[in-house]
């Protein structure tokens, strides 16, 4: 499903607050939030209107494999749970796939994936999942164990972004009930970019 094609569903306007680390989403019929970038200190935001729709339940898994198929330039990921099913064609292995063949085909991949000292479960999923994405070129790195990366976020060609509560397991994209939105703004891409580039720098190989 090509991005024309996700356009065509519906499209709504959202209001968007980006505070630093911290994105708040709330449906209205207003334009986006943006830091103006003047400082830590600076709480001055500049507005600026979107596209959006909203990606919910059994909508996730086509919503994210259209973006990831369309995109020509990079990905940018940022995931805390990302499972891993060997011999299992399920639509979480679906997507991980499609982050490999984005990659073969000269998009620059990179992941930032949950390391836990609390949950160990999660870090299992994660180091699993990364090491078969690395096996593949694609670079992965993981966030320090003192702090939860609890996002669930992908930019696109600093273009698009898709960012809600769906995890990559079994029952988030196959049964759970999940919200997120898909946004199309330049400026507000470039936002989420900065945030991820924060996040890698203060990352780690495995």
């Amino acid at each position: 499903m090509t991005t024309e094609k996700l356009r065509k569903i519906f499209r709504i306007s959202f209001f968007i607050a980006v505070f630093a680390s911290a994105v708040v989403f709330v449906s209205s019929c207003q334009p986006a939030a943006v830091d103006d970038g003047g400082g830590k200190d600076d709480d001055t935001l500049k507005m600026e209107t979107v596209e959006a729709m909203i990606v919910a339940n059994r909508d996730y898994y086509p919503v994210a494999s259209g973006i990831f198929k369309d995109a020509k330039k990079t990905i940018r990921g940022i995931m805390y749970d990302m499972k891993f099913y060997p011999g299992d064609d399920n639509d979480v292995m679906k997507l991980i796939d499609e982050l490999v063949i984005a990659e073969a085909r000269g998009v620059d991949v990179r992941i930032v994936l949950e390391q836990s000292d609390w949950n160990e479960d999660v870090t299992a999923d994660n180091f699993e999942t990364g090491a078969y994405l690395e096996n593949y070129g694609i670079d992965v790195r993981y966030d320090p164990l003192t702090v939860t990366t609890h996002c669930k976020t992908f930019i696109i060609d600093t273009l698009l972004v898709l960012v809600g509560s769906t995890n990559w397991s079994y029952s988030a994209v196959s049964s759970n009930n999940e919200a997120n939105v898909l946004i199309e703004g330049r400026e507000i891409a470039e936002s989420f970019d900065s945030y991820f580039q924060t996040l890698w720098n203060n990352s780690y190989d495995r």
